[in-house]
């Protein structure tokens, strides 16, 4: 065969590949830089996920300080009354205290002192002593007001420690959450804001369950109880609220017959930011959130309501798995 026909096929064969292997390179490079670009986006994509979670996190500590402040002047109320009757109480009991003193002292006098003549003196002072002082009086009074005292304390505890849990960051371990000791955890962090002539009806069955984080519940039932008390406030409406468990599901619903909203209204409840509260009563923030607490625990929020005739909202969670270890 003729050499250079060989020659040639084999220079072309070169070209061949020298421009696959040209064409393989720039596909290489192509590749790599998309690698490299894809690599910065995600990276990019990480730190935009995670400043939105800390956004997040702020826009629900926001929201609970703000239904904090809300709240304030009615907590203040409630924990101003308990204490200001432990105050009193232990006034009278100091007084008391002082009166057992005085009755010691003569009864401690009368037992060491050897006059026939002078022991009878003091028995007739004890005895005058017992009949001015109303001695069995004292007792009574004094248990009751120990009584008293002890009760004031624990409301105060009570409050404290639903404010400890609401104001709770969702950290740590999931675990069970006791639904209907939310619902009337809330109603009592929400009692100096209910009117006297505002109905409310508890219809809560069994023992309802979910897993989530502590207070997390907590912060959408009292921001649900605080919109339901805002509605009637003009009226003398009644709230009624009830919770059971099927199967694996928990329903929650709170009902208000209070002054409703339109379609429109309705159709924006969840929008960040919006209220159709006053500036000072309400950031706008509460039912977006409650809607994203809601879908974290894998639940669902809706809403039903008609202008002037009220609302009812309803959330379906599932049931906690472990629900025997809530006891």
């Amino acid at each position: 065969m003729d050499p250079n026909v060989l020659q040639r096929a084999l220079d072309r064969e070169i070209a061949r590949r020298e421009k696959a292997e040209a064409l393989l390179e720039s596909r290489s490079l192509e590749l790599f830089l998309s690698y490299e670009s894809l690599h910065e986006s995600h990276a990019e994509l990480i730190d935009a996920l995670d400043e939105v979670k800390s956004k997040q996190h702020q826009l629900v500590q926001s929201e609970k300080r703000a239904s904090l402040g809300i709240m304030s002047a009615g907590l203040a109320h409630e924990i101003n009354n308990p204490i200001a009757y432990i105050f009193s109480n232990l006034i009278a009991l100091e007084k008391t205290i002082n009166e057992w003193n005085k009755y010691h002292q003569i009864v401690s006098d009368l037992i060491q002192e050897q006059s026939a003549t002078k022991r009878k003196n003091q028995i007739e002072t004890l005895q005058e002593f017992i009949k001015t002082s109303d001695i069995d009086y004292l007792l009574e009074d004094s248990s009751a007001l120990i009584n008293e005292c002890t009760d004031g304390v624990k409301r105060v505890k009570s409050i404290v420690k639903g404010l400890q849990a609401f104001a709770s960051s969702n950290s740590g371990n999931v675990e069970p959450v006791d639904v209907n000791s939310s619902i009337k955890e809330g109603l009592r962090l929400l009692e100096n804001q209910l009117q006297c002539n505002s109905a409310i009806e508890l219809k809560l069955e069994g023992n309802p369950t979910i897993e989530g984080y502590p207070g997390q519940l907590d912060q959408v039932l009292l921001h649900l109880l605080s919109n339901a008390v805002h509605a009637i406030e003009d009226s003398s409406g009644s709230i009624s609220i009830s919770s059971e468990q099927s199967d694996n599901l928990v329903l929650i619903t709170v009902t208000d017959t209070g002054c409703g909203m339109d379609q429109t209204t309705l159709n924006s409840v969840f929008t960040p930011f919006f209220t159709t509260k006053e500036t000072d009563k309400g950031t706008g923030l509460g039912m977006s959130i409650s809607h994203g607490i809601i879908e974290e625990l894998n639940g669902s929020i809706s809403i039903d309501s008609e202008l002037g005739k009220g609302t009812t909202v309803t959330i379906t969670l599932p049931a906690c798995t472990i629900a025997s270890q809530a006891a």
